[in-house]
């Protein structure tokens, strides 16, 4: 999987975190910070990836928040405004689109991309 090698390149400590056979990540780099990284397919179209609420996330169900993960979800397509304006709620997710992704692939922090500051 791509991101995985990215964020192995980048100095990230990656797990493989399947959901309901979906893939997803967990990583944590040297200063830890802690990222959930989960996927939307391009033919999932606008929202199908993600439930009214957001995604499920690692945290356990009644377990306290962990406002330190960075919530990542990453698309080759594009979002929707619809989906722009649900990932810019406070807490909400970081969406990563296809030109961010190449961006990312390329060389161009996560730090850059404003995700992680």
């Amino acid at each position: 999987m791509a991101a995985e090698r990215i964020l192995r390149r980048d100095g990230w400590h990656v797990l493989p975190v399947p959901d309901d056979g979906r893939p997803r990540l967990y990583a944590r780099d040297r200063r830890d910070r802690r990222l959930e990284v989960s996927f939307r397919p391009v033919d999932d179209g606008p929202g199908v990836a993600e439930p009214p609420g957001g995604p499920a996330t690692l945290r356990e169900p009644g377990g306290p928040a962990d406002d330190r993960v960075i919530r990542v979800v990453i698309s080759m397509g594009t979002y929707s405004p619809v989906e722009v304006e649900w990932a810019s709620r406070p807490g909400g997710d970081h969406l990563v689109d296809g030109r961010r992704l190449q961006q990312w692939a390329s060389g161009t922090s996560l730090d850059a991309l404003g995700l992680l500051g």
